[in-house]
């Protein structure tokens, strides 16, 4: 052993804390504000993307005919296999699920806009108010958003929102099979929790669910990550990034 190097002392982080109570028995730490946090809606603004909050009173029909062309530009389905639907036939049957939500409960979906046109769409999922808690899902970047600078900011943008709104915990969950996507959370800072086997039946196929999260207190040196990512010295005269995000964390 080097006698030379220091240890880092470990600092217990807020969800391993616990306490004895008047039986002898280990419980968790109180919440320092425990009352619900509901997610409050509103157009989220960054230098690469812009996020509009999706609702059949403000979706413009300059808007739906944009993320057509990017829905109908796909050149094959593959980008629907993980997702709960399977593509769209035409402009209305997409008109309706936006409209609809994609049939997602007490969920809020936002367009994803990008050079100045919409590019996808990303939801925030199964808001538990009373916990705190909430998931980025349902995402869906184009082909002209997918592996850009804008789809990392997009993500960036609803964790800012979420942690600062007081949530204390932000999921992504994805088939296990869904390679893409795992290797997508791991790259935005989220920790693999583990892998809920026979999870659910997605189009009568079975669905092993891997679970994914990103907690108040790894927030702030997360973000400074991001914005040090984010910044525009990083990119070179082609938008090529110099750094990779995964360098930073």
């Amino acid at each position: 052993m080097n006698a030379n190097k220091k240890e880092i002392p470990y600092v217990m982080k807020d969800h391993e804390k616990v306490q004895e109570n008047e039986y002898g028995q280990f419980i968790g730490v109180p919440v320092s504000h425990p009352l619900p946090t509901h997610f409050l809606a509103d157009t989220l603004y960054g230098k690469y993307a812009t996020l509009h909050v999706l609702s059949s009173a403000t979706m413009s029909e300059d808007q739906l005919k944009q993320v057509w062309q990017c829905v109908n530009g796909e050149i094959d389905r593959s980008c629907w296999t993980y997702l709960p639907y399977s593509g769209f036939e035409n402009a209305a049957e997409l008109q309706t699920a936006l409209e609809n939500n994609f049939n997602f409960k007490n969920s809020i979906h936002y367009l994803v806009e990008a050079n100045h046109a919409i590019v996808g769409w990303v939801g925030l999922l199964n808001q538990r108010s009373a916990d705190h808690v909430i998931e980025i899902g349902n995402v869906y970047f184009s082909h002209q958003l997918k592996q850009s600078t804008a789809s990392t900011e997009v993500i960036y943008l609803l964790l800012k929102a979420c942690f600062e709104q007081g949530f204390r915990r932000v999921e992504w969950k994805c088939d296990d099979l869904n390679l893409p996507s795992k290797r997508a959370a791991l790259r935005f800072g989220f920790h693999y929790e583990g892998t809920f086997r026979q999870d659910r039946i997605t189009k009568g196929r079975n669905r092993n669910t891997a679970w994914f999260s990103i907690l108040d207190q790894e927030w702030p040196e997360l973000e400074k990550a991001y914005l040090a990512w984010l910044r525009a010295d990083n990119f070179d005269q082609n938008g090529q990034q110099k750094m990779r995000l995964r360098d930073v964390l």
